[in-house]
């Protein structure tokens, strides 16, 4: 169904920090963990690939009204040096991903991707030095795609030549940024700033689950027994396809405890070495500069709070969906990647160094409002194989978060014109992923086709929306399902797609749609895919509705509760975890395995593409995937809002699944062994 798309407004990128959370934009079981800080899109965009010393970052603000100058802020940043070949990148991604290309599955490591395509030393140096100079905090990476830069607001503003104010939204929410144009006092290879418009705001959980928490260990949700037996995990741990060798990364949205999957397992009597290591994002010097590095490890997870950072840093639950859901990986490594950029007042550890308590300003940036660095940390570490298990990269991420296509997707993805733009920061960091062979699964949302019905973030805008980075072309957009089952994992009924109307009224929907301006890659063909050029969301789906959630493990040390959750944040680790038997199957097959090469030969690269070929295949499609056929993701205005939601109350329907792929469910639902069966060929 189609609906009539209306004119969204366009608010700065850090409005959208919201539309990032987990279930509220990119798709996970709750929204937003309750930390400062916004992992804002690039404002400041130059479309001028040459030298400049003017960037004008402030028409994102031009729909909101300037207040007040700000103090006491401490910020952080991420520069992006121009690149010696940035569509280079993207299109080698493409190639290695192409079986009919030469590079096909010749994957590259981080310091081969920055020699080829990233920022020469030279420029990647001169600009951290610019930096630094002004007492900045400046950090790099191996691929050198970009620079994290973190520091005070008064030496932001020396460096960037300008002030910082407050902004406030249509709907009331306050921002700070740029109080007019950037101006660099030299020339400088800068293509564009990220994050140079923040949010001060902390904002709270909105957890979409089904039937409550139970303290003591009491058991609610779906076991993983039952998720393993339904959707075919047995049948490829039965054939010794367990995930072992596989590193499998989780790009974390909070905080974690370390007891928390060694409880789960307890509880649930789940076998497997399955193990998650915190990876904390670093960055390193840019060649010969004395600057220091802006991140630091993280504070330690603490019981539910609701005060500042670092005193105060509860899980935010997302992060146990993720490890826990990657856990049906059994014998899997799970790599957790969690940064943190602390509160910067000049003279660190200071007593004067703590947030402003009377504008809630300057707080320490912490998991997902720092994804970037994270990401970047992902891509440095496939250069340390072979090293221990736990520090030799991620064969597989799995980003449980996201924000709609009309608000964050174009300041993170797009030109100045709205335009794709495959040389972005976010872009390239998934090129560069894919180029390495790793293969990313994206949460698609938890909105049906309204990912921009949001309206703490963007304000109601009652147009048809999907999600970003889930609609990215080296990613895997994965959807949400209704999936019945009994004590034994035994389906009780048909699969079918996940919407209100078959959840129960839990204010969700499987989210799916239509790109406004995301190409549409040239492995997303088949039969009944909607006509046109751009790119179409999801590309599978597993477990998604709340109603038959997964239960999940949390607080594990502070009066250890247990939840049922849904959303497509289970959906996506969920899929990285059978991915992760696919790649332990080509590890041990010398024909498949034989077909790579670099550092890990046995990785796939992006697996979107393998679930086109399987859907076109008249004989496995039907073996492997289940065809989702009845359902809708149409959602009320209001569904999965804050409290305080004016939208219209029926807005557009959304759309309907049906036989083959549909912009709801996708392809359908892949079973475990079979999928091994299509991909590897055992």
């Amino acid at each position: 169904m189609k609906a009539t798309m209306k004119t969204a407004r366009r608010f700065a990128a850090a409005t959208l920090i919201a539309g990032l959370a987990a279930c509220s934009g990119g798709g996970g079981s709750h929204p937003a963990p309750a930390v400062p800080g916004s992992p804002s899109g690039p404002n400041n965009t130059t479309t001028s690939s040459t030298l400049v010393s003017t960037l004008v970052p402030n028409a994102n603000l031009a729909s909101t009204t300037k207040g007040a100058p700000v103090s006491d802020v401490s910020l952080a940043m991420h520069v992006i040096v121009h690149m010696k070949d940035a569509a280079g990148l993207a299109d080698y991604a493409r190639g290695a991903n192409d079986p009919s290309d030469a590079r096909y599955r010749q994957w590259l490591t981080a310091t081969q991707i920055g020699d080829r395509f990233g920022a020469t030393p030279g420029d990647y140096k001169t600009v951290a030095n610019y930096f630094s100079t002004y007492g900045l905090r400046v950090g790099g990476y191996k691929a050198r795609l970009s620079l994290t830069v973190s520091g005070t607001q008064a030496n932001f503003e020396r460096a960037l030549g300008t002030s910082f104010v407050t902004y406030t939204t249509s709907n009331g929410h306050t921002l700070y940024g740029p109080s007019g144009s950037i101006h660099l006092s030299q020339a400088l290879p800068v293509s564009s700033i990220d994050n140079a418009v923040a949010d001060p705001q902390r904002f709270s959980q909105q957890m979409v689950r089904a039937g409550g928490g139970q303290n003591n260990g009491g058991v609610t949700g779906n076991t993983p027994q039952q998720i393993a037996a339904a959707f075919d995990f047995n049948g490829a741990y039965n054939d010794g396809y367990t995930g072992t060798g596989v590193n499998l990364g989780i790009i974390g949205t909070g905080p974690i405890l370390a007891h928390d999957l060694t409880k789960f397992k307890q509880i649930y009597g789940w076998g497997g070495s399955a193990t998650v290591t915190q990876i904390n994002g670093t960055t390193h010097a840019a060649s010969d500069t004395t600057f220091t590095s802006p991140t630091a490890t993280p504070p330690p997870t603490t019981g539910p709070c609701n005060g500042p950072l670092p005193g105060c840093n509860p899980e935010d639950f997302e992060a146990q969906i993720d490890t826990q859901q990657a856990a049906l990986a059994k014998d899997a490594n799970i790599l957790f990647y969690l940064t943190y950029v602390p509160k910067d007042c000049g003279t660190p550890g200071t007593a004067t160094c703590t947030p402003n308590p009377a504008n809630g300003l300057g707080e320490p940036y912490i998991g997902l409002s720092e994804d970037d660095t994270s990401l970047q940390q992902a891509i440095d570490d496939n250069d340390n194989y072979p090293s221990a298990a736990g520090n030799s990269g991620p064969d597989i991420l799995s980003l449980s978060y996201g924000g709609s296509e009309r608000g964050y997707g174009r300041f993170v993805a797009t030109n100045p014109l709205g335009q794709w733009d495959p040389t972005a920061l976010k872009p390239a960091e998934f090129a560069a992923l894919t180029a390495q062979g790793v293969a990313v699964f994206v949460s698609s949302g938890d909105a049906g086709a309204q990912e921009c019905a949001r309206p703490r973030v963007n304000g109601f805008i009652d147009s048809l929306c999907v999600s970003y980075p889930s609609g990215d072309p080296n990613v895997m957009s994965v959807g949400g399902v209704t999936a019945p089952v009994n004590n034994a994992g035994q389906l009780m009924g048909p699969i079918t797609a996940w919407g209100q109307q078959t959840g129960g009224g839990t204010g969700g929907a499987s989210g799916g749609g239509i790109s406004l301006f995301i190409p549409r890659p040239t492995w997303q063909t088949g039969a009944g895919l909607v006509a046109g050029a751009t790119r179409l969301q999801p590309d599978a789906s597993l477990l998604g509705d709340p109603i038959t959630g997964a239960a999940t493990i949390v607080n594990s040390d502070f009066g250890m509760q247990v939840f049922r959750f849904g959303g497509t944040s289970v959906a996506a680790p969920e899929m990285a975890a059978m991915w992760a038997l696919v790649l332990d199957a080509c590890n041990k097959s010398a024909a498949c395995k034989g077909k790579g090469a670099g550092p890990r030969p046995f990785r796939l690269g992006n697996a979107a593409p393998y679930f086109y070929r399987i859907y076109n295949n008249a004989t496995q499609y039907p073996q492997t995937m289940y065809d989702v056929t009845f359902g809708n993701n149409g959602v009320t205005g209001c569904a999965q809002q804050a409290p305080g939601c004016t939208a219209p109350a029926t807005p557009d329907p959304g759309y309907l699944s049906g036989v083959g792929y549909d912009l709801v469910t996708g392809v359908g639902v892949p079973f475990g062994r079979h999928l091994i069966t299509a991909v590897v060929g055992v």
